[in-house]
């Protein structure tokens, strides 16, 4: 049995794993058609052997050990796999919950579960991946492979060995003294967050019920053109989502009476190099946070400029490997006690969460079909979000058509609190006002 260590984002979201905050990714598609469950089951298997991670168990440790290790199976003797019928609405929706509130199991191989839902609109095949395995791109590599393990199609390898290139801290290294002043600066902006606290949500409807709700904006291709034309100077349409989001965020608090000032957004930053970009399931997106000040979200195209000259900086300042950096910092402590680190969080007052996560997959391509249950119509995904923060947005194109999720605590949100956030957001985005703001 071949055995890895755990990587410094490895570690790092095992530890953020907690009952009341389930630590996962979430990556779902629909058919049109039906999906034989013994098919997917099979196809689950043989996608798992095409990827090293997806056989993954956390090995038995010790309190002194220096680092967690891996094991990987040759096979996956079980299959955490569902299937349901959902007839009625809202069906699925409580499903999909039920299984993203809970992370897969570690101590045996395969580190993701997956569900098989039968519904008016055709057929969903809903992922849940433990963080700790791997990131977004890694669920839509695996679901990928089983999409083509499904219809047939043949899945090309990688051009690497995964089980070799898994040292991000490596990967992530500031090479020159630029690069390494430039993080320098960023570390210090995030300790001074003691004096600039990042804004927070107003809550609405919440409760103590552990764990997420789920809520789904789907874009038409005319309004995504819409969306694209909202880009101004050097701005992606990532950055006007970012955009978006922070002035939805200003609106929403202002509507409730609350001044927002700061608002950080935390967001992914794809550490794979080019000849493996979109390959291999693992841990290799780090995070930054894009700072929205307050002077700007008040404004569309004020969050969207800030928006982009908050990106422009992490990619002139290479500083997209900061959270390996300040996380990697301890290792010589004990692998259980740098897993306790997060724990401190709550006595910084929280200072170093961000406001809110985006987290964007982008333009989905190459999508095989799912032989006799037909093409894929949607692409749901989203990342989770620990209190205070509370509120993650993923976001998939595919088709022209964008696909947008709220991952939402019920500590912050209610199922008509997320609703209506979403609405809001639609209406920043494709207001026939907007140029007016």
């Amino acid at each position: 049995m071949q055995t890895t260590p755990l990587n410094v984002l490895d570690e790092l979201y095992l530890s953020f794993d907690r009952d009341d905050e389930a630590w996962s990714v979430h990556l779902e598609i629909r058919v049109d058609g039906h999906v034989d469950r013994d098919r997917l089951e099979a196809a689950a298997r043989q996608a798992a052997a095409r990827h090293p991670m997806a056989r993954a168990r956390l090995a038995d440790s010790r309190l002194t050990d220096r680092s967690l290790q891996w094991e990987i199976a040759d096979a996956l003797d079980e299959l955490d796999l569902e299937e349901l019928d959902c007839p009625r609405a809202g069906d699925l929706a409580g499903a999909r919950a039920r299984l993203l509130n809970r992370t897969p199991a570690l101590d045996r191989p395969g580190p993701f579960a997956l569900l098989l839902a039968h519904h008016a609109d055709g057929d969903s095949i809903v992922l849940n991946l433990h963080h700790a395995a791997g990131d977004g791109l890694a669920a839509l590599r695996l679901m990928g492979s089983i999409a083509r393990a499904y219809s047939g199609e043949d899945d090309p390898a990688s051009a690497v060995d995964p089980l070799q290139v898994r040292d991000v801290a490596a990967m992530a290294a500031a090479g020159s003294i630029k690069e390494r002043l430039a993080r320098g600066r960023v570390a210090l902006d995030y300790l001074g967050r003691g004096v600039s606290r990042p804004t927070r949500l107003i809550a609405q409807g919440a409760s103590d019920e552990p764990g997420y709700g789920f809520a789904t904006l789907a874009f038409e291709p005319h309004e995504v053109e819409q969306i694209v034309g909202l880009r101004n100077g050097h701005a992606t349409v990532n950055d006007v989502l970012l955009g978006a989001l922070a002035h939805t965020i200003s609106c929403w608090n202002d509507h409730r009476g609350a001044t927002s000032g700061a608002i950080y957004l935390m967001m992914p930053i794809n550490l794979r190099p080019p000849e493996w970009r979109f390959d291999v399931v693992g841990n290799f997106a780090s995070y930054v946070s894009v700072r929205i000040g307050s002077g700007d979200h008040t404004t569309l195209q004020g969050s969207i400029r800030a928006a982009a000259d908050g990106t422009r900086r992490v990619k002139d300042g290479a500083v997209a490997g900061l959270i390996v950096d300040l996380f990697g910092a301890p290792a010589l402590l004990p692998a259980a006690l740098r897993g306790r680190m997060q724990d401190l969080i709550p006595l910084t007052g929280d200072v170093v969460v961000d406001t809110a996560v985006l987290s964007n997959l982008g333009r989905i391509e190459g999508v095989p079909d799912l032989g006799d249950a037909g093409p894929v119509r949607e692409v749901w995904f989203s990342p989770p979000g620990r209190m205070p923060l509370g509120a993650s947005l993923g976001a998939a194109t595919l088709d022209g058509r964008l696909f947008v999720t709220l991952r939402h605590r019920h500590a912050l949100l209610d199922a008509a609190a997320a609703a209506e956030f979403l609405t809001q957001f639609r209406s920043v985005l494709l207001t026939t006002l907007r140029h007016a703001q």
